[in-house]
């Protein structure tokens, strides 16, 4: 008895699959972006950068290791993004914040410690806020009014805390959760390399509260780097920094 096969798919075929799966990760993983009315009146908070261009951004760091990897494969490639910093890592490397702001980055603040909103108390929360942006002040010596709140997360009282102080927080559209274990070099580029128009891309050049060990290793990331700045430059995307 025969059977008969099916004929291969073409490589247009195979190219459309392809990009239909990619569609799908990214539609998972991209941010519901449903402010409150605290943040979006009293904070001002941001997600959406211009229209054409798409942000690549970093939390986390700065961290020997890995967040002169990133600078590094950054600069190889002519992009510019933005690097939200700890305030306990900035006051600990110093000199990397430096060279973040010198290769034409934007620095930004991300809290002190990375506390998580719902366990902490609104005063102490405040305080860990104002004290990681003095900290990333003082290692780069300068203002630093841009913002990211850990977890992405704001309450009526920190939003007004943001706002009192001038600071500008910004949020993201796009999540690959590069901070998550397990996650593949390859699926961190398909999700990123979906951003469209005006998205923003959260990455990681460090991961505070890692859920286990193998996170605090970014090679994924990092080598995921290339590709995803040549797929959105090949969609004719602008990578550009935030500013406040």
């Amino acid at each position: 008895m025969s059977s008969t096969s099916r004929p291969a798919p073409s490589a247009a075929a195979r190219d459309r699959a392809a990009a239909a799966a990619r569609a799908a990760r990214a539609a998972k993983h991209r941010a519901f972006v449903g402010l409150t009315a605290a943040e979006q009146v009293y904070a001002r908070a941001r997600w959406r950068a211009p229209d054409g261009c798409v942000a690549l951004t970093f939390d986390d760091g700065p961290q020997p290791g890995s967040t002169d990897r990133v600078l590094d494969v950054l600069g190889e490639l002519g992009v510019q993004a933005t690097f939200f910093c700890t305030g306990a890592n900035a006051q600990a490397h110093p000199s990397l914040v430096r060279r973040i702001a010198a290769e034409g980055h934007t620095v930004g603040s991300h809290s002190r410690t990375h506390p998580t909103p719902q366990d902490i108390g609104a005063r102490a929360l405040a305080e860990d806020y104002l004290a990681g942006r003095s900290q990333v002040e003082q290692a780069l010596g300068a203002p630093v009014p841009v913002f990211r709140p850990p977890h992405g997360r704001l309450t009526p009282a920190s939003a007004l805390l943001l706002r009192a102080r001038r600071m500008s927080p910004w949020l993201w559209t796009v999540d690959p959760r590069d901070w998550a274990p397990g996650t593949s070099s390859a699926h961190v580029a398909a999700v990123a390399s979906s951003a469209r128009s005006g998205d923003v891309v959260l990455l990681h050049d460090w991961v505070e509260q890692p859920e286990a060990p193998e996170v605090l290793d970014r090679s994924a990331t990092i080598a995921a780097l290339p590709e995803i700045v040549r797929s959105l430059r090949s969609a004719g995307l602008t990578l550009v920094r935030l500013s406040a």
